[in-house]
């Protein structure tokens, strides 16, 4: 899989592309399905499968107010798209100048770049202030020789998935909801960092992740899976996610204690799956206090998981 920096590179390919656009936050069921769609056909026709997604939110950028938080940063989105065997992913900065672009101009830029077919969502919007939709697109599409497939949106219980109520999920906790309407377990990918080895020191050392501007959930203790970068196997993991009111209160983390492990691990990666949530974040009296509270959700979560 190779990434691309703006949408003009797609010029160099020299194949039949089939581009599914979208912001794709979350790579939920339905943004799956737009994908999977230019995958398919992109076989079907020896061509090229690509992804035209955003390195920020289109609404992340000067001018605008309500900016939402990100389900998956750019490793993630990565991550999630390699596996579902992607050919190409374009990660556009959203700017004023491409804010600007016309629907025709943008129709126009993909036919450059030998487009064959355009896989959306059936609510998507493009040009300048949102103002063409699907139908547009068809349109826009069969002047330029572009056949544009609109895929129809997937239900959970008659309720519509979208990025918006899994945000709501993940902010109230909602861990299995979530992994019902992303298909996969909330997770996160992140450097490990030094921290002030408290950890260490009370006999559970952990893995400080380096934080990172996207959506997270509650504050608490979790139980979870861990890879570490370069290591197939998985490992088990108890996480805090807070401000570690105890040691350090105030300074958000994400600390991983990797359950029978001890390795020298600082400036890789890991993707930290979260399965299960343990306990709310609680401030101790002592050291001694917490030293016990993580030695029991230490042993809760060894239960669990057998």
């Amino acid at each position: 899989m190779i990434v691309l920096e703006n949408i003009n590179q797609l010029n160099n390919i020299n194949q039949k592309l089939c581009v599914a656009i979208g912001a794709f936050d979350g790579i939920h069921q339905g943004h799956r399905d737009v994908i999977k769609s230019a995958i398919k056909r992109a076989k079907k026709i020896n061509g090229r499968s690509v992804v035209f997604t955003f390195e920020n939110h289109p609404k992340n950028f000067p001018g605008e107010k309500k900016i939402p938080k990100l389900i998956n940063s750019k490793d993630e989105k990565i991550h999630l798209l390699e596996k579902l065997g992607v050919d190409y992913i374009v990660f556009q900065t959203f700017n004023k100048e491409f804010s600007k672009m016309t629907p025709l101009e943008f129709i126009k830029t993909l036919e450059l770049a030998s487009t064959s077919e355009i896989f959306v969502g059936f609510n998507f919007r493009f040009g300048a202030g949102g103002a063409a939709d699907v139908s547009d697109m068809i349109t826009l599409g069969d002047t330029c020789n572009i056949k544009v497939n609109k895929i129809n949106p997937v239900k959970n219980k008659d309720i519509l998935i979208s990025s918006t109520m899994i945000r709501e999920l993940i902010k109230l906790g909602e861990l299995e909801k979530v992994k019902k309407l992303l298909g996969y377990n909330l997770f996160i990918i992140g450097e490990v960092v030094h921290g002030k080895k408290y950890g260490r020191e009370m006999g559970f050392p952990t893995a400080n992740l380096k934080i990172i501007n996207k959506i997270y959930p509650p504050f608490g203790i979790y139980g979870g899976k861990v890879k570490i970068e370069k290591d197939e196997k998985s490992y088990d993991c108890v996480v805090n996610i807070g401000r570690n009111p105890t040691l350090k209160d105030g300074e958000l983390s994400v600390e991983v204690h990797i359950l029978e492990f001890d390795e020298y691990i600082y400036g890789k990666k890991l993707t930290l799956e979260l399965v299960r949530y343990l306990r709310e974040e609680k401030k101790f009296g002592s050291v001694e206090e917490l030293k016990n509270a993580i030695s029991n959700d230490v042993l809760i979560w060894k239960e669990y998981i057998k």
